[in-house]
């Protein structure tokens, strides 16, 4: 306890100017957001990136602080994951090689052009993926992995880089396509899908996105003390709770949360 006071004091030594009402604010928006997120495989920015910009930050650092955040999910919920053994070490170093290149070819094709015109498509997809995953009841409950050969593997790798190039570019609901990819073609039930994004794209894209970020000098690092521990405690208890409650309640947080991505997505259109 002690320790723990004579770090905090140092800190405030050297950011005075930070309000600890503040900086615990950060702390529990990271945790919430990043709980939630764990739960169903994506959509921290939903609740953490309107939290940051509430808290009066312009909106680039906001977004930066919101990647900063984020890039410690994959090692919250992945160190859990990782514990369960529910993660297939083949798949997840393919993302991650696979899709940083095009991640960062995303980030810098963002700058030249903004992605504001395909939301309404990408939320009307969204939208009917939802859709017909509720309709069949019964999908994505049964863990069958395809066998992978070369052919497979190429045209996983087809689908794979637009997401990873969609991710650096707009970002918003890349956890969902990619949870979709392991579902549909790695044939994964809900709970290993959501452990692979989390684990895979939170540590490599998410923190390739972070560390654009910081090279260009746009994180608040008095926050990122807040920001991080939540990220990393609210990623580990979500990926716990949803361990322990299964397929069909991660289902649900899954869908749910696709489901109001897709909406926000169409309402972002409309307001623009």
């Amino acid at each position: 306890m002690l320790y723990l006071l004579i770090l905090y004091c140092l800190f405030m030594e050297t950011f005075p100017t930070i309000d600890p009402v503040f900086l615990g604010t950060s702390f529990v928006a990271s945790f919430i957001a990043c709980f939630f997120s764990s739960l169903a495989g994506g959509g921290a920015g939903l609740i953490l990136l309107p939290i940051l910009l509430l808290l009066g930050l312009p909106f680039v650092n906001a977004l930066a602080c919101h990647k900063l955040a984020v890039g410690f999910i994959g090692i919250g919920s992945g160190y859990r994951y990782m514990q369960e053994k529910l993660i297939d070490w083949k798949v997840f170093w393919w993302t991650g090689f696979t899709g940083v290149p095009f991640v960062i070819a995303g980030t810098w094709f963002a700058s030249y052009l903004s992605g504001d015109r395909m939301k309404p498509i990408l939320g009307v997809v969204i939208l009917v993926m939802v859709i017909v995953s509720y309709l069949r009841k019964s999908g994505h409950l049964d863990h069958q992995p395809r066998p992978m050969n070369r052919k497979a593997w190429i045209l996983a790798s087809l689908m794979l880089i637009p997401m990873a190039f969609y991710s650096g570019w707009i970002s918003a609901a890349a956890g969902v396509f990619t949870t979709y990819l392991y579902l549909i073609y790695f044939r994964y039930d809900q709970l290993h899908a959501t452990a692979m994004t989390l684990s895979a794209n939170g540590i490599f894209w998410n923190i390739v996105g972070a560390i654009a970020h910081i090279f260009f000098g746009n994180v608040l690092w008095p926050l990122a003390p807040g920001l991080v521990g939540g990220a990393l405690l609210g990623s580990y208890c979500g990926a716990s709770l949803g361990i322990k409650k299964g397929n069909r309640f991660l289902r649900f947080i899954f869908l749910s949360a696709a489901m109001v991505t897709g909406v926000l997505l169409l309402a972002q259109s409309f307001e623009n």
